[in-house]
């Protein structure tokens, strides 16, 4: 009995020890965060909303913002002349052949030849299975706004009428932190740093804007996602120092080395990131389900190739449009 009792005591005062980790305020993000979801997720327009029009081109922006999109998600490259263009390449490389018909590197060429040569709406292919796009000339996929766009027109067409989600690629020997200064100055110029988000896989990158840009809302790279994660599950995140990272962007799970399976999409984590004022974006969400499931959880963001889904799911869960 005396061993029973004793057993309880402690039972009692780990729950008393966790129960105050959890709860007991954390460092928080010190700015307000507009990237964090008031009473819905924001619709987050994935390469423009790829599933709908050939990704990152003015195509695509327009279209998503024509739909009451809240944030338009955007790839960044810099061409060898300096220009901010706006492509995904091909992981590793930064080919464009994946997404284009020329079999070049953007940063290996200038923006007039990127802009003149290629069609980056050649290998669109629409739900019904058809591609659009692939054999126009130069006039028509210019009229058809599927060329390479630059940020600065992409900044001069919607300014501050959306949020904006733009993500650095660095793939190979691309220009990684000249990049991202450049890219600072756009938003500077176009006094947009209140609407902008940033986000890169590479910690290097991330660092180096951090460091640099205090007043930009950037998303935490490949590691420090990963480490905010594990403190958050370990109930060490309120010993950090406060979080310098407006959001965290990530599947519904990781496969670690030892762990194993880890799930991102769980009611604990995203409380808790809310708690230190950072929000949850999930990416790539393409399935009724999952968003569902996601807004349920409360996530803040959901990143999909398919807005147009997403958005009626919202109407139909809240009763109005994102733009309502």
């Amino acid at each position: 009995m005396k061993r029973l009792k004793k057993l309880l005591i402690v039972m009692m005062f780990v729950s008393l020890l966790v129960s105050s980790l959890i709860f007991i305020p954390k460092p928080k993000f010190e700015r307000i965060n507009p990237f964090i979801k008031t009473d819905r997720p924001l619709v987050m327009a994935h390469a423009g909303g790829k599933g709908l029009e050939p990704d990152n081109t003015m195509r695509s922006y327009q279209r998503s913002f024509s739909l009451g999109v809240d944030v338009l998600e955007m790839d960044v490259m810099m061409t060898l002349d300096g220009v901010l263009v706006l492509l995904h390449g091909e992981n590793n490389t930064g080919n464009t052949r994946s997404h284009s018909n020329c079999d070049t590197v953007v940063w290996k060429e200038t923006y007039n030849y990127l802009y003149n040569a290629c069609n980056f709406g050649c290998h669109f292919q629409d739900q019904e299975g058809n591609y659009p796009y692939k054999d126009m000339t130069f006039q028509q996929w210019v009229q058809s706004y599927v060329y390479l766009p630059t940020l600065d027109e992409v900044f001069q067409t919607f300014g501050k009428d959306i949020l904006y989600n733009i993500e650095i690629k660095a793939d190979s020997d691309a220009p990684r932190t000249e990049t991202a200064d450049a890219l600072y100055d756009r938003i500077h110029q176009y006094d947009l740093e209140d609407y902008v988000l940033v986000a890169t896989a590479f910690d290097d990158i991330n660092e180096h804007i951090l460091s640099h840009y205090p007043d930009l809302f950037v998303s935490t790279s490949y590691g420090s996602a990963q480490s905010t994660i594990i403190k958050i599950y370990t109930l060490t995140s309120l010993l950090s120092k406060k979080p310098l990272h407006a959001a965290i962007q990530v599947p519904t799970a990781y496969t670690l080395p030892v762990i194993g399976r880890l799930s991102l999409d769980t009611k604990y984590l995203i409380r808790t990131l809310h708690q230190h004022n950072m929000a949850m974006h999930y990416w790539t969400i393409n399935d009724e389900e999952t968003m569902r499931y996601l807004i349920h959880q409360g996530a803040d963001g959901i990143i999909t190739d398919y807005p147009d889904l997403l958005i009626s799911i919202i109407e139909e869960i809240y009763g109005e449009a994102p733009s309502s």
